[in-house]
C-alpha cells in the first residue's frame, strides 16, 4: 500500500501533538487548569492517549497529585479497563510522554490541535452517516438533508469553547445594562418588541421561548406578528435580525404592510398607489423616506406556501448559521405539515403535536424566540364572552403544553359595534412560565391595519406610537 493512500485511510490526527500535552501534564499539572474545559478524553485519538488522559481528569479532580506514580496507581483501580489496556500503558510508556514535553510550544494551542484534528474526525464521521443514509432508499430527501444539517451544526456548537467567567465581569455587565435601563426608561430584558406596556410583562422576548399569538381570523394575528417583527428589525440598538415564514401571504402583500406601516400612509394607498397629490402632500417622500429605512432591516422573507417542521428546521438552521437571526416568525402554525415522509392519516391532532414539539425543540437548539401564530376554535363565537381562553387552541392541547407564552388577540368592535373601545385591542397573556399573565390594551390603526401603543403607555426610545 503507498503512503498516500495510507494517509487518505487514516484519520486526522497528531500523536506527538498528543504525547507532547500529556508529558507536560505530568511534570506540571497546573497545565489542566487551561485545557480541562476545552478537551475531553474522547478528543484522542490513540486509544492509550485517552486513559491517561481520563486518568489524570480523576486524580486532578480528586485534588491528588498528577504524575507518574500517581497514574500507574490509579490505572489499577479504574473500572473498565481490559488487562491488556492496563498493560500497554507502564512506567515507560509515560516517561516516554515526558520526553516528548518539549515539542509543546504551548498547552493551550496543543489542545487545540488535538481538538481540531477530532472535529475533523467528526466531520468524516458525519459525512459517513449521511453518505449511508443517501444511498439508502428508507428515507426522502427533506429527511436526509435535514439529518445532515443536524449534524454539521451540532459539530458547529462543539468548536464553541465554553469558557467560565469571573463574576466581576459578570457583575459590570449587569450594572451596565441596569443603568441603561434606567436612564432610558426601558424595562425589556430580552429582545423588545416596541410596545411598551407588553415588554414591560414579558420583559421582551427571550431566546428559546415558544411564543403562540392566537386569533379568531380578521382580528389582526398577522398584523401584530408584523409590527412586532418590524419594530424588532428596525431597532438599530438591538440589531436583531428577523426570519419571516409566510404560509398565507406573500412577500408583496408583507411589503406593503411593512411600508404602511414604517411611511405612516393608508394601506390601501400602498396597494393601490393613489398618493395625495397637490401642495402639503408629503405622501410619495414619506413613501421613499419609509423604504429606505426598511432596505436597511435585516427581514428574510419566506412566501414559498406549503412547508412542513423539516424543511422549516432546515432553513431556519440555515438561517441562523449564515445571518444569526434573533427571531422567527411562523404564520400559521396549522398551515404547516408534519415530519416529512411521516404518514399521519387523519390523525390531524398527532400532527399538530409533532409540530409544536419541534418548534419548542428548535427554539432551545437555535436559541431565539419562535412566534408562531395559531388559529383558535370556533368555540369562542358561541360563547357570550367572547374574549379567548387557553380552551380555544385549535387542533391540538400539546400547543399550549409546548408554550412558554401562550397570548390571545382580542378586538371588542368585531363583535360590538357600539364598543366603547372602539381602535382598541386586547392583547391577552394567558400563559407565561416564567412570568405573570394579564391583558395588554393596544391602539388598533384601522387604516393601516396595523396595532401600536395606545396614548398613556410607558414612553420609550424604541417604541413608535
Amino acid at each position: 500500500m503507498s503512503q498516500s493512500s495510507l494517509s487518505i485511510q487514516t484519520p486526522p490526527h497528531d500523536e506527538d501533538a498528543e504525547k507532547a500535552l500529556l508529558g507536560s501534564i505530568l511534570l506540571n499539572s497546573n497545565i489542566l487548569e487551561n485545557v480541562a474545559d476545552r478537551l475531553d478524553f474522547t478528543h484522542f485519538y490513540d486509544k492509550r492517549h485517552q486513559i491517561v488522559y481520563s486518568t489524570m481528569m480523576q486524580l486532578w479532580s480528586s485534588a491528588k497529585p498528577v504524575d507518574v506514580l500517581f497514574v500507574l496507581d490509579g490505572l489499577k483501580t479504574k473500572e473498565g479497563l481490559s488487562d491488556s489496556e492496563k498493560a500497554s500503558i507502564d512506567k515507560e510508556f509515560l516517561l516516554g510522554l515526558i520526553s516528548k514535553s518539549s515539542l509543546s510550544s504551548s498547552a493551550e494551542n496543543t489542545a487545540g490541535i488535538i481538538r481540531d484534528k477530532y472535529i475533523l474526525r467528526t466531520l468524516i464521521i458525519s459525512a459517513g452517516k449521511i453518505k449511508s443514509m443517501a444511498r439508502g432508499e428508507g428515507e426522502s430527501i427533506d429527511q436526509i438533508i435535514d439529518m445532515a444539517q443536524k449534524e454539521i451544526y451540532g459539530i458547529s456548537l462543539t468548536n464553541t469553547d465554553k469558557n467560565f467567567v469571573p463574576i466581576n465581569e459578570v457583575l459590570r455587565d449587569a450594572y451596565e445594562r441596569i443603568s441603561n435601563l434606567h436612564e432610558n426608561d426601558e424595562i425589556a430584558q430580552g429582545i423588545p418588541t416596541g410596545f411598551i406596556d407588553l415588554d414591560h410583562i414579558l420583559g421582551g422576548l427571550h431566546s428559546s421561548d415558544l411564543i403562540i399569538l392566537a386569533a379568531r381570523p380578521s382580528m389582526g394575528k398577522t398584523s401584530l406578528a408584523l409590527e412586532i417583527s418590524r419594530r424588532v428589525a428596525m431597532n438599530k440598538s438591538a440589531g436583531t435580525g428577523v426570519a419571516i415564514f409566510s404560509l398565507e401571504m406573500g412577500k408583496d402583500q408583507l411589503v406593503d404592510k411593512f411600508i404602511s406601516s414604517t411611511a405612516g400612509i393608508d394601506l390601501r394607498k400602498v396597494k393601490t398607489g393613489s398618493f395625495s397629490k397637490g401642495e402639503g402632500s408629503d405622501e410619495f417622500m414619506r413613501l421613499g423616506e419609509a423604504i429606505g429605512k426598511l432596505d436597511q432591516a435585516q427581514i428574510w422573507i419566506d412566501d414559498s406556501g406549503s412547508l412542513n417542521i423539516t424543511e422549516f428546521r432546515t432553513k431556519a438552521r440555515r438561517l441562523k448559521s449564515r445571518f444569526n437571526v434573533g427571531l422567527i416568525v411562523i404564520d400559521y402554525l396549522q398551515l404547516m405539515h408534519g415530519n416529512s415522509g411521516t404518514n399521519y392519516g387523519i390523525n390531524r391532532v398527532q400532527e399538530v403535536s409533532d409540530i409544536s414539539r419541534n418548534l419548542k425543540m428548535l427554539a432551545k437548539e437555535l436559541d431565539v424566540p419562535i412566534i408562531a401564530l395559531s388559529q383558535l376554535s370556533r368555540g369562542v363565537e358561541s360563547r357570550d364572552d367572547k374574549r379567548p381562553m387557553l380552551s380555544d387552541l385549535r387542533e391540538s392541547g400539546s400547543i399550549e403544553q409546548d408554550a412558554d407564552i401562550v397570548m390571545f388577540v382580542h378586538r371588542d368592535e368585531m363583535y360590538n359595534k357600539d364598543t366603547k373601545n372602539k381602535g382598541k385591542a386586547s392583547l391577552i397573556i394567558a400563559k407565561h412560565r416564567n412570568g405573570e399573565t394579564g391583558t395588554v390594551e393596544l391602539a388598533w390603526i384601522g387604516r393601516l391595519a396595523t396595532f401600536g401603543n395606545l396614548e398613556g403607555a410607558k414612553t420609550s426610545s424604541y417604541a413608535n406610537k
